[in-house]
This record gives structure tokens, sequence and C-alpha cells, in this order.
């Protein structure tokens, strides 16, 4: 047995602008958590002793954030409603 929600309302919950280009190609993505990577990896380089390790620690956290942003969205089903 097959039990359907049907939506009768008037107006659609969709979005009525387009995403930003930055957000809508997933190649974009990662580029603005790469360049605050390269930000924080220089930034340790010029600190010595204990104090550069958090520019290394938040440097390598952006560049995981970076690559992670490749799989937001890719589901294929994010952007359309069934």
């Amino acid at each position: 047995m097959f039990v359907g929600l049907i939506d009768t309302r008037g107006d659609r919950p969709d979005p009525t602008r387009r995403e930003p280009l930055v957000l809508d190609l997933p190649e974009l993505r990662p580029w603005r958590w790469y360049v605050v990577t390269i930000v924080c990896l220089i930034a340790a380089i010029k600190l010595d002793g204990w104090p550069g390790l958090i520019p290394l620690m938040l440097g390598f956290g952006c560049f995981l954030r970076g690559a992670s942003s490749y799989y937001k969205g890719n589901d294929g089903l994010s952007k359309y409603r069934q």
C-alpha cells in the first residue's frame, strides 16, 4: 500500500533567486578556505615556538573544511523537491 503526501499549499517554499556562483559550482566552493589555509600557514611560519601552533592548527582545519565542501550539495536532491 502506498500513502503519498500531496502539498496543497498555494505558494511553493522553493527559493525564488539563484544561488551565487561560488555556492552553485562545487569546483569554486573550497577556494576561499584554501586562501585562508595559506594565510594561516604563512602566519605559522612567521611565529616562533608554541604560538606558531595556533595558526598551524587553524590552517589544517581550514584545509579540511575546504576539502569537505566538495561533498556539500552533490547528492542530487538538495536543490530540487521531489
